[in-house]
């Protein structure tokens, strides 16, 4: 299954697919290695040596994926703080476009609010992935245009100008920033190093399973369902504009409820 297949699957597909996939791999893997056992000298074995290995890899993959999970949720944070960030500069940047009451100031605020409300609409499910939407790249150019339109002419307007363009600038970044970490993801040899690590770990219990016992069946077979779920949640959070657990529009959409109730 390729990864484009799994990151456009609901979250709840994940956290089912994972384990049942492990469970198939080891069931197949335990009647291969039953098979040939005998003709190998498998039927022969030192179980502590495999016990002390499946407890080894195990816990190598808890530690890496744990590791790498913190590491994702951190830039989850990052992304939603930013998010906040931009939309509020938004709502500065319309509070000094009200202060300073231009008629261009006026003009450049019917802009902003076009720009901030394109970002939810047109924008947003653009980020997942899909074809750039050039609707609202035009209202920002159009937003700066008038932004460089503002002439001041009070003491009030050239003190607040400043803050203008700097509120501005600001939003620009941010949305750059925005647009670029919606295409950031952990680098597929990371996906590849942790498939083969996945693999490893079931073969090691599958050659322990092959002296068949309920406890070794269900103990096993839990810790790989938690091996995972922990690697469909790292997933999961490596894509933070799609599934259920994603990136929200939700603070444009307070800041235009707020600018529009100005």
């Amino acid at each position: 299954m390729s990864m484009e297949l799994l990151e456009n699957l609901p979250n709840w597909a994940l956290f089912i697919i994972f384990p049942v996939g492990s469970w198939l791999a080891l069931g197949s893997l335990v009647l291969l290695f039953r098979t040939i056992s005998k003709p190998l000298g498998f039927e022969d074995f030192d179980s502590n040596i495999l016990d002390t290995a499946t407890q080894n890899v195990m816990s190598g993959a808890y530690v890496v994926l744990g590791f790498v999970l913190v590491l994702v949720m951190a830039t989850v944070n990052e992304i939603d703080s930013n998010i906040t960030k931009e939309a509020s500069q938004i709502e500065g940047l319309d509070r000094l476009l009200i202060i300073e009451g231009s008629q261009a100031a006026q003009t450049t605020r019917q802009t902003l609010h076009l720009y901030t409300k394109s970002i939810v609409s047109d924008e947003w499910s653009r980020l997942a992935g899909g074809p750039r939407n050039p609707i609202t790249r035009q209202y920002a150019d159009e937003l700066f245009k008038n932004l460089r339109a503002i002439q001041p002419g009070s003491a009030l307007q050239v003190a607040l100008f400043t803050d203008i363009i700097r509120s501005g600038d600001e939003i620009a970044q941010y949305r750059n920033l925005r647009i670029m970490n919606s295409q950031s993801h952990l680098p597929n040899l990371f996906w590849q190093l942790s498939c083969l690590t996945f693999f490893g770990v079931i073969v090691i219990a599958a050659l322990r399973l092959t002296n068949l016992s309920n406890i070794r069946i269900i103990a096993l077979s839990v810790q790989l369902a938690m091996l995972s779920w922990l690697l469909a949640t790292v997933m999961i959070l490596d894509l933070p504009y799609l599934g259920v657990v994603k990136a929200s529009p939700e603070a444009f959409e307070r800041s235009i409820q707020l600018m529009q109730a100005r």
